[in-house]
This record gives C-alpha cells, sequence and structure tokens, in this order.
C-alpha cells in the first residue's frame, strides 16, 4: 500500500468510524425524543462549522464540517425555555430516562448487529474445509493449500473436523489416503505420510480446519457480544486500576482516548474490512458504556439527576443543574485532552499496544 493511498484510507476509516458510532447514539436519543413528542430543536452530525442543513417537521438537520461529534438539542434543556410545555423536562422521568438511554442502547444494537453480520460470514458446513497449513508438512508438500476441502480420510467421510485428527493420530505414523476437493473444482487423491509433532505428542500432516458454525451459532455470537465485551471492557479497567496491567493507567497499555482510537482505526483499516468492522463493534459498545457512567456531562449523570428528582419529588434549579453539568463537561474535556498526551506519547515512542 503507497503512502498516499494509505493515508487516504486511514482518513475515510476514522472519519467512518467517528459517524458510524455518533450517528446511532445521537440517532437513539432522536428516536425516543420523537416518540415522546419531546420539541428536537436541531439534530447535528459533526461539530463546528455548518456544511449543510435543512429543517424537517420543526426540526433543524445539519451536517458539520468536524466528523469528531454529533449533537441533539432538545427543548426545555437552555436558559429560558425549562418549562415550555413540549420541553425534555415537562415529561414523566421514565420517558426522560428512556430518552437519555436511548443513545446507548443504540450503540449497543450496532454492536450486535455488526458481531453477528461477521459470524455470519463464518458460517460453515463443511468439516474438512482447510483454514490453514503449515509449513513445511505433508499436506503443504502434497500441495493442499488454504481453501482446499478435505472430503474424506482413508475412505471415511468426515463429519467433524475432529475426524482428521483421529484418524491421523491412529495410523501409528502409517500413510494416510486423502480426498481433497481443490479451490479450483479439481478432485485428488493423495497418500500422506504423517510426521510425528513432539509439542502435540502424536502425528500430524499439518492441516487445521475451520470450526462448524450455524447461522444459529452466528446469531447467539451477535446477541452476546455486547455483553461478553462489556465484561471484559470492565474486567480491563479494574485490572488497570488494581495494578494488574504495567503501567496502569497512563501506562503503554492504559486508557486510550481520540488520537488512540483513531490509530487503532487505521491498523485495523490496514488488516481489512473485517478486523475494521470487529473494531467499530468494540468501540460501540465501549462508547454505550462510558455513556452510562454517572458523571456530569454524559448521559448516565443526567439519569442520576432524573432519579434523584423522582426520589426527593420536586425538581433542581435548572440553572444551577446546567451550570453543574458545564462544569462537568470542561472537566471531561480537560480529562480527553490529558489523555490525547499520552496517546500520542505512545504512539511516537512505538509503545501503543495495537490491536488484539
Amino acid at each position: 500500500m503507497s503512502l498516499l493511498l494509505g493515508w487516504v484510507v486511514g482518513f475515510f476509516a476514522v472519519v467512518g468510524m467517528f459517524i458510524l458510532l455518533i450517528a446511532p447514539h445521537e440517532g437513539g436519543h432522536f428516536a425516543f425524543a420523537k416518540l415522546f413528542k419531546v420539541n428536537v430543536i436541531e439534530f447535528s452530525l459533526g461539530m463546528g462549522t455548518k456544511l449543510w442543513s435543512a429543517t424537517r417537521g420543526g426540526t433543524i438537520y445539519a451536517l458539520r464540517l468536524l466528523p469528531i461529534g454529533g449533537y441533539v438539542r432538545l427543548g426545555g434543556m437552555e436558559p429560558g425555555d425549562y418549562n415550555i410545555p413540549d420541553g425534555f423536562h415537562s415529561k414523566a422521568a421514565w420517558q426522560r430516562i428512556l430518552v437519555l438511554l436511548g443513545g446507548p442502547f443504540a450503540n449497543i444494537v450496532l454492536a450486535a448487529l455488526i458481531a453477528t453480520g461477521l459470524a455470519l460470514t463464518q458460517v460453515n458446513s463443511d468439516p474438512g474445509k482447510v483454514e490453514y497449513v503449515v509449513k513445511p508438512s505433508p499436506a503443504y508438500d502434497a500441495g493442499i493449500r488454504p481453501g482446499d476441502r478435505i472430503q474424506s480420510v482413508d475412505g471415511r467421510t468426515l463429519t467433524n473436523p475432529a475426524d482428521i485428527r483421529n484418524a491421523v493420530s491412529n495410523s501409528a505414523g502409517n500413510p494416510v489416503t486423502v480426498v481433497v476437493l481443490k479451490s479450483d473444482g479439481r478432485t485428488q487423491t493423495l497418500s500422506l505420510v504423517p510426521m510425528y509433532n513432539d509439542a502435540e505428542k502424536r502425528s500430524v500432516i499439518g492441516v487445521g480446519t475451520s470450526s462448524l458454525v450455524t447461522p444459529g451459532d452466528a446469531l447467539l455470537v451477535g446477541v452476546t457480544f455486547p455483553l461478553t465485551t462489556s465484561i471484559g471492557i470492565v474486567l480491563g479497567i479494574y485490572q488497570l486500576a488494581s495494578g494488574q496491567i504495567p503501567g496502569g493507567l497512563l501506562g503503554p497499555e492504559g486508557a486510550t482516548g481520540a488520537i488512540g482510537i483513531g490509530y487503532l482505526t487505521i491498523q485495523a483499516a490496514k488488516a481489512g474490512w473485517f478486523e475494521w468492522l470487529n473494531v467499530l463493534a468494540v468501540l460501540s459498545v465501549a462508547l454505550g458504556l462510558a455513556n452510562l457512567l454517572p458523571l456530569p456531562a454524559l448521559d448516565g449523570g443526567r439519569i442520576v439527576v432524573v432519579l434523584l428528582e423522582k426520589i426527593r419529588g420536586r425538581a433542581f434549579d435548572r440553572e444551577k443543574e446546567m451550570q453543574f453539568q458545564r462544569y462537568g463537561l470542561v472537566a471531561l474535556l480537560a480529562l480527553i485532552a490529558f489523555i490525547a498526551y499520552f496517546d500520542i506519547q505512545r504512539i511516537v515512542n512505538h509503545q501503543f499496544p495495537g490491536l488484539h
């Protein structure tokens, strides 16, 4: 890949990543707000200078220059209009909570859909589909390559990927007859003399076959992906905070911000669309979880406010609440800038852990 092409791929990979993370998130807030008839003043993708806008149904839809964020402006959340009839604060507590949960929920759904789609590309009903061939090995020397399909071993048709392993292991080193359907459609009958693998303590011919995957398996992987990824993220944070990972939060494998995410995105794009989409799914879960943290300026912080108001039986002073949220936003931006410094330092010093 040429340097120019690499830059072009990297640019669109990063822009596409941020858009696909932000658009569903803001779309989730937007959809629930519209459902509960909250006045939506503006739905904007991007930040900064407006590139395009149109007004439909009293809502401004806009695209802005910098693809690093987005927002939904709701009526009743700005000075002077806190008490308007169709504003956010005029709605029932459960409706406000669902509006706030809409963004993280959309990120979780997106991650599940992507994971399901990727898993469906791995659906395989052929127990003899060759995934890799060890070089050198009897299989490689005989011309077997990834993509070929082993149909039988010593006359026994395969019903499970383990059939090859069992037949070769039980051969006592004697030649085995393998029928192979080549990727170009030709069928070959090969006699292979297994070699003994000291590490595995058994005879091998040097092939690895793909696992059997049904559409149901793929669906299960997609549905459970957000949960398993969330557990992994929480466990990783715990390991960082408890010192189990060398360097801690600010070390080479510590907290990653927008610049680090951009770096990972470019790496993933260079590795291929599959890896890029996989990273997108993981980041979508991470974004959904992060926004649920009970911190000012995040959806979780606003949910806490709604719950506290419900418990105390009356609303907070809106101006003071907004001031508190602004302070939280400033603190959040400062944290982002702080982490960005360490992201840059890791990249410059070639310490960034990269893709796992």
